[in-house]
Formats: structure tokens, sequence, C-alpha cells
């Protein structure tokens, strides 16, 4: 089957042109606590479309019901039309419905239904995410794309790093994602945005949502013409700038006839999702050890030393806890089992108020197992910070005169670690453990957080 590079090829050399010779702030809705308000609003809403809908039925019915009481049809000739008016009731009868009735059906049908639920739905839609909050939601989808090296199709599928999740975007939320990394010119992805939403299987209700929405597919084969062209020209000529990738093909696509344009579109989705994503990713741009490490990827270390430490105080002498020394200089260690699930819950609980009394005790033997593991103290004015990061989030780590201290409080499906690139550790968050490095001028001990993939992030520092 021909590569999609060969289609490049094709297109700029037969079509005409060839004769011519011629950054990041944060949203309100980037917290796991702001999302859950915002899939609150989502609920709330839709229950009072509901009720309104439920009200405009119930409308529809009584109307309807007033049709009903018309006891003559409509479709009659014009000899029964004049039998009926010429019975006196019947005369009567229509003289008194027009008089008396049709004034009041007319002021019922101009009632306004379900006003209580307009205003509410009113009051929602100026909460709703605005142009900053889905500039920044689409911020950090491509920033994990990057980070993780994920692939639209596989999230299209419900895949993330190859386990199976219950979610499909939508094509409205392809061709955004699209569209997003169309203006960042990354070209690459995309395309394979486009590409999902151009085979997406088709939705329920199509007709009346793109009456209501807008037809996502206005524009989106012209969107993916251009990004694949654009992209496997630069692939095929790295000293092309984008700019002049961009000059050409787009003058290729604008002199192109519809039926060549159409044959490269028929080329390019005939050719299977696996050979799409090998011929793109051929020579690919070799990732950042921050990245490595966010994946997963580095080697283990052979200097990687398990063991019970027992020795620093007496309480340890008594219950040693167990440690992984993952780096000698600078020294960085994790201790397990350090928190209990109790203590973990009860912290978790009350993470927005940190002078609950049922928090301080927590504080006070946490501050007390810092000081057996470490030999350090505290002064009265230090204070315990709980974090909690979702999708898309990282923590960004308070630096400590002498050490830092990470406590984990729960598990990542995806995602979450710490990392420290230039020593090439990677640690993956493990409830109940607690990491800690010495703050030194050494660069190597400089940790970097990697964004959750999957799940919630719950820490203290």
């Amino acid at each position: 089957m021909k590569s999609f590079w060969s289609l490049f090829i094709f297109l700029l050399f037969w079509s005409p042109i060839m004769g011519d010779n011629s950054g990041e702030n944060n949203s309100v809705y980037s917290s796991i606590a702001g999302l859950l308000k915002l899939l609150e609003m989502e609920e709330i809403f839709i229950t009072n479309i509901k009720a309104y809908t439920n009200k405009l039925t119930e409308k529809v019915k009584n109307l309807q019901a007033y049709i009903d009481s018309v006891d003559y049809e409509f479709q009659q000739s014009f000899e029964d039309r004049e039998k009926y008016v010429g019975n006196p009731i019947n005369a009567f009868s229509l003289v008194r419905r027009t008089h008396e009735d049709l004034p009041k059906w007319h002021n019922y049908s101009q009632q306004i239904v379900g006003i209580e639920e307009l205003f509410a739905l009113e009051e929602i839609i100026a909460k709703v995410p605005d142009n900053k909050d889905m500039e920044y939601s689409l911020g950090k989808m491509h920033r994990l794309e990057q980070i993780y090296d994920l692939e639209a199709i596989e999230l299209a599928r419900g895949r993330i790093q190859g386990k199976q999740y219950d979610f499909r975007p939508s094509i409205r939320d392809c061709v955004a994602l699209g569209e997003h990394k169309f203006k960042r010119e990354d070209y690459q992805r995309a395309s394979m945005w486009f590409r999902v939403a151009i085979k997406h299987e088709p939705e329920g209700n199509v007709e009346i949502k793109n009456n209501i929405l807008g037809d996502p597919k206005v524009n989106l084969y012209t969107l993916y013409a251009k990004s694949m062209l654009i992209f496997g020209m630069i692939k095929s000529n790295p000293s092309m700038t984008i700019t002049e990738a961009k000059k050409i093909s787009y003058e290729a696509l604008s002199k192109a006839s519809l039926a060549d344009v159409k044959s490269l579109l028929n080329e390019l989705l005939s050719q299977t999702d696996d050979e799409i994503v090998y011929e793109m990713n051929v020579n690919k741009t070799k990732p950042s050890d921050y990245e490595i490490g966010c994946r997963g990827q580095f080697l283990r270390r052979r200097n990687h030393v398990c063991s019970y430490n027992f020795t620093i105080t007496e309480f340890l002498r008594l219950a040693p806890l167990k440690q992984e020394v993952l780096n000698l200089d600078p020294y960085i260690v994790i201790y397990h089992n350090i928190l209990n699930d109790d203590e973990i819950d009860k912290l978790k609980q009350h993470s927005n108020d940190n002078t609950a009394e049922i928090v301080k005790p927590i504080e006070k033997r946490i501050f007390q197992r810092i000081n057996e593991l470490k030999g350090l103290s505290f002064l009265n004015s230090d204070q315990l910070i709980v974090s909690k990061n979702g999708p898309g989030t990282q923590n960004h780590i308070k630096e400590y005169s002498k050490g830092t201290f990470l406590f984990f409080l729960d598990n990542v499906d995806l995602g979450g670690a710490t990392v420290f690139p230039k020593l090439k550790i990677s640690v993956f968050p493990q409830k109940g453990s607690c990491l800690i490095w010495y703050n030194t001028p050494d660069p190597r001990s400089e940790p970097l957080e990697c964004p959750v993939l999957q799940g919630n992030k719950w820490v203290i520092t």
C-alpha cells in the first residue's frame, strides 16, 4: 500500500502549483474540586432542562386537548360547513367559543412555561467555563499527550498506556483537540485528531445536534488535508520552515482540483490506523529525561538498596521502617507505611481545615515520625500542606531549608511521578509512604513533578 509520504509528492507534483514555476495560568476548573463543581453544574442544568421539558410537554398536552374539544371537521365541504352554522345551537356555540374561549387559549399559549427553570438555566450559563478556561483545558490535554506520548487513536478507543477505560471522546471533542493543535502548529497530533473525527462512529440524533450545535465536519476534511501535507513536507525536508510548508500546502490545495483532493483523502483514509501511526513516528524526536521519567522508562538503578531502618532512634529500634535508598549522593530515600489508612482518611476529610482539632494530633504524630526518621526538629509555625491533583495537573513542590518530605496519601492509577531527571530517578505515589530528599545547590537533587494522567494524587509536603 502507498505510504502517505508518496501521496504528498503525488499532490504537490500533480497539482498546478508545480507547473507555475513561480504559557499557563490555572483555570478555576483545573482542580478536582473545580471539576466536581462543574460536573454538579452540568447535572443541575440537565435537571432544570428536564423540568422545563416536562412543563412544555404538559402545555402541548393541554393545547392538544383544546384542539380535540372542537367537535367539527376542518376538512368538511362548503355544503357541510354551511349546514353546520345553519344549526342555531352550533351558531351560538361558535360565537361564544370565539368570544370567550379563543382569547383565553391565546393568553395561555403566550404564557412563558417553566420561567423558574429558565432563570435557573441563565444563572448556570453565567458560571460556565469561559474561553480562558477552555484554552487552559486544551493546554492540559496537549501537555499530557506530549509528556506521555499519547496517541489520538488510542485515546479515541478509550485506551491510556495500554489500559482500557470506559470513555470515548465525542466527535466535537476530537475536532476541538485537533483545532487546538493545528493552531499550535503541532500538525502531527492535529492530523491524527482530525482523522479520528472523520472516522468517528455516527452519534445519535445527529441532525438535531448539528442544527443546534453546528456541524463539526464543516472544514474538517480540509483541515485534515492541510495538517497532513504540512507535517509530511517538514518530515521529508527537515530544513523547511513551518511557514514555507504552510504556504506551499495551502497553495497546492487551493489550485488542486476537487477530484485530486478527494483522491488524496481517500488514499490517506484507506490506510489502517496502525500504518499511519507507524509512518508518522519514524525518526521521532527523542523524549527528554523528564518525559522518560514521567513514563516510568528509566532503567532500574544497580545501587538501589532496600532495608529496614532501626539505627537512628530508640523508636526505630523497636519498630523499624522499610526504606529504599534511591540515591546516595545526593541522598534520596523513600520510607514505606509511614501513615496508616485511618490517618490518611482523616487528613483527606479535613484537607481544607488544617486547624481542625482532629488534624492537630495527626500533624503532631507526623512531625514526631519525621524527627525520629532524620533527627530534625520543627518549629510550632511549621504546618503540613495537604494538596490534591487530578488529571493534567501537578504539584509545585515547596523546598524547605534542610529537606523536603513528600507524603503520599493515595496510589495514582497513571502518572503523577516525582522525577529527578538528572539522576534518572522516578518515584510514583505509593499510599502511606514518604519520599525524602535534601535541598542542596547540587542541580541533580532538583525534582520535577509529572502531571496526573488517570486518577487523583493526594500528597502532604
